[in-house]
């Protein structure tokens, strides 16, 4: 009766700290801690009725008892599984801020790549913006994705519903002549925020009528409205991804002669646009892509071209490459999906997780990455905000601790 007792206090206890995380730290549905593989059955299965923050939000599970494990999420079907921070021991501590990287600027609430994008993104609480470049034949940098993926970028039948590439028109033309397709998915704040030159300048839905920003910017103009617009801070970082041949000289060229150098950092898939920018500017804080199919090898070939970081799909930012990693010497950032490739991870493979919701956020941060290219900055920003005011909470409450039991061994 007494061990019982003695039990039940001890659960009491650690349930008390865990909702006043919780009370610092909500989110809509925790990150789960699975119970001990090493406990039996009936341990694991009292200790889940009696703490619920072990309860997992979602997901399939197996009873398998060959398994040591009797309640092992399916990893196809969890994100947590498939970075392998399920229990404690494959968590990394993180005492750190979480850079918060606006991918293509706030694009859920503006345009991708565009001016408003990245202003809203810094409204939004982020520490960078990610945006993507090409070099036109006119011989100017514009900052635009396209479609294609990696192997042939800058299409733009589905962007613009035409065929060709960005590549086929100067700067001028391109600012022009392009409109950006208002039903394509991938562009998450919707139709009613793409603007066309022709749209009429009438009010809807009770609002006042959004300024044409939907057009193709330079590079240029983009670099200069985060360096000199008033509510930008000095301290937000740009991260310029470079997308098409010839990109790295004149990219260096034009941070250089906005003397934004220490702003501007570089990353490419094209890891020969990584050393070439090392050797234009051997200062510069680069960041070296790797696609879906990572090489065994991925951390000697980012020091091998000059990465200062490097940059893996969000399901490969995982705990077994964190150590190394930063051992090397490397930063570490995990990009996110547009948003059609996200909602496919949300929807159909990753049930313990919502589309990019604080859920999604912590299970990556988990990993130990410390930075984090989102297409939702403000929800990332918020949830940095919360962890470190429980890191605060917990450093204080520990010291108390401490401070207590050397009272009482004195």
């Amino acid at each position: 009766m007494v061990s019982l007792m003695k039990f039940l206090s001890v659960i009491t206890i650690i349930n008390i700290h865990h909702f006043a995380l919780a009370f610092l730290h909500p989110t809509s549905h925790p990150v789960i801690n699975f119970p001990n593989p090493d406990l039996h059955h009936w341990q694991s299965t009292m200790l889940m009725l009696i703490n619920p923050f072990n309860v997992p939000p979602h997901g399939e599970f197996r009873d398998d008892h060959n398994n040591r494990n009797h309640y092992q999420q399916l990893s196809s079907y969890s994100l947590a599984s498939k970075l392998n921070v399920l229990h404690d021991s494959g968590v990394i501590e993180h005492t750190h801020p979480i850079e918060v990287v606006g991918h293509r600027g706030s694009l859920y609430t503006a345009l991708e790549n565009t001016s408003r994008s990245f202003l809203h993104a810094v409204e939004a609480g982020a520490d960078s913006v990610e945006l993507d470049v090409f070099l036109l034949k006119c011989g100017n940098l514009v900052v635009f994705h396209g479609s294609g993926g990696d192997e042939r970028p800058g299409l733009l039948h589905l962007y613009c519903g035409i065929d060709g590439s960005i590549l086929d028109y100067t700067a001028e033309e391109a600012k022009r002549t392009l409109t950006f397709n208002k039903s394509y998915d991938e562009f998450g704040c919707g139709p009613t925020q793409i603007t066309h030159p022709d749209d009429l300048a009438t009010e809807s839905l009770g609002q006042e009528p959004i300024p044409h920003y939907c057009y193709v910017h330079t590079l240029e103009e983009v670099l200069t409205t985060l360096r000199d617009h008033p509510k930008v801070p000095p301290t937000l970082s740009i991260k310029i991804e470079l997308k098409g041949e010839g990109t790295a000289f004149p990219a260096v060229q034009l941070v250089e002669k906005l003397n934004m150098m220490h702003r501007c950092h570089y990353s490419s898939f094209d890891h020969s646009r990584i050393a070439e920018v090392r050797e234009l500017s051997p200062g510069a804080l680069t960041g070296a892509l790797f696609a879906d199919d990572v090489p065994d090898d991925f951390i000697q070939r980012a020091i091998a071209v000059g990465a200062s970081e490097i940059h893996l799909g969000m399901t490969h930012a995982h705990t077994r490459g964190y150590k190394p990693r930063t051992k090397a010497g490397l930063g570490t950032m995990a990009w996110f999906r547009g948003p059609v490739g996200m909602k496919e991870d949300a929807t159909s493979k990753y049930h313990d997780v919502g589309n990019e919701d604080e859920c999604m956020y912590e299970v990556v941060i988990r990993t130990g990455v410390r930075s984090m290219c989102v297409n939702r900055p403000g929800v990332l920003a918020k949830l940095a905000e919360k962890m470190q005011r429980r890191i605060n909470w917990e450093s204080a409450f520990y010291l108390n601790e401490e401070k207590k039991s050397e009272e009482l061994s004195a």
